[in-house]
């Protein structure tokens, strides 16, 4: 496969970090909720029982999947483009980013069933 393919999901993989943190950013300061990363549609913010409770429940884990993003993207962007990283780092990112992105939809969701 096109090594170029790669380049794009590590993009992706970028922007994705980039839109978690901005979204955290956003709910610390303004007190705005993104839900199209936190929930599904059908959740209604106005029925939360603890928004406040919500929001410190889920920012640390956003702040850690919105890294862990960054990391993974950039360390395939590093590994395409400046120089190759060793198989075993670069499966240990992989491996890693792929628990906390398990990890992250998980809490997610257990929030949602938390808070509603």
């Amino acid at each position: 496969m096109d090594s170029s393919i790669w380049s794009l999901l590590d993009i992706i993989f970028i922007g994705s970090g980039v839109y978690v943190l901005y979204a955290w950013f956003l709910m610390k300061t303004k007190g705005e909720i993104k839900t199209s990363i936190l929930m599904s549609k059908d959740v209604d913010l106005r029925k939360c029982k603890d928004l406040e409770g919500y929001k410190a429940y889920v920012a640390p884990k956003m702040i850690i999947f919105g890294v862990a993003a960054l990391i993974y993207g950039g360390a395939g962007l590093i590994n395409a483009y400046v120089f190759a990283l060793p198989n075993v780092v670069y499966a240990v990112i992989m491996v890693l980013f792929l628990v906390v992105l398990i990890w992250f939809g998980v809490a997610a969701q257990k929030g949602v069933k938390k808070f509603w």
